[in-house]
């Protein structure tokens, strides 16, 4: 799979989205108003229709977007329109594991400090039974270091730019142990 072909297209796709939503957005006023119905209800039906149609386009931008740039230790990234901001110190970063492949794509990190970062969280068993293949990667590090403390965040949002995320974690995080299917999905980026 050309990764910077999926790239293109994804942002071909996402214009026409915004600009099918732009028009529609624009033109159902227009028609009302040439149309002369003024009463209440298409008032208001039209009002209903033109918040969800801002919603549908907040939604999609802030699935769309994922922003990430790397200094001499630190890589920081935006995920989501609100931007969920993580600051990641590269020495700590513990295990990276993919899960799924192409837009679906997942990146789960494990960090061995929180970074100051709320949305950083503590491995729970919760996370360990979801995600089985981290758990024993988990497992395997937990017994060479018991008395650390393992901390996880997963980038959900992104499309295929994760997969140039991923490319940069691995030429910046030297430490860290790359599952199987990280180094598969590296692969896939790579070819």
């Amino acid at each position: 799979m050309n990764i910077n072909k999926a790239i293109r297209k994804q942002n071909k796709l996402y214009k026409g989205f915004l600009q099918s939503m732009s028009f529609i957005f624009l033109i159902l006023p227009i028609v009302m108003f040439l149309s002369k119905r003024y009463s209440i209800f298409f008032i208001v039906y039209l009002l209903i229709i033109e918040v969800l149609i801002i919603t549908a386009i907040i939604i999609r931008a802030s699935h769309e977007r994922l922003k990430f740039e790397a200094s001499a230790d630190r890589i920081k990234i935006k995920s989501g329109l609100f931007a969920e901001e993580y600051s990641i110190n590269t020495d700590k970063v513990a295990i990276i594991h993919t899960e799924g492949s192409g837009e679906k794509l997942e990146i789960i990190i494990i960090t061995t400090s929180r970074f100051r970062n709320n949305k950083i969280k503590r491995i729970s068993s919760d996370f360990l039974k979801k995600y089985t293949y981290v758990a024993f990667h988990y497992y395997r590090i937990k017994k060479q270091q018991p008395e650390v403390e393992y901390y996880y965040f997963i980038i959900t949002k992104g499309g295929y730019y994760k997969y140039n995320l991923i490319d940069l974690f691995y030429k910046s995080c030297l430490r860290a142990y790359f599952t199987e299917n990280a180094i598969n999905t590296l692969k896939e980026y790579r070819h």
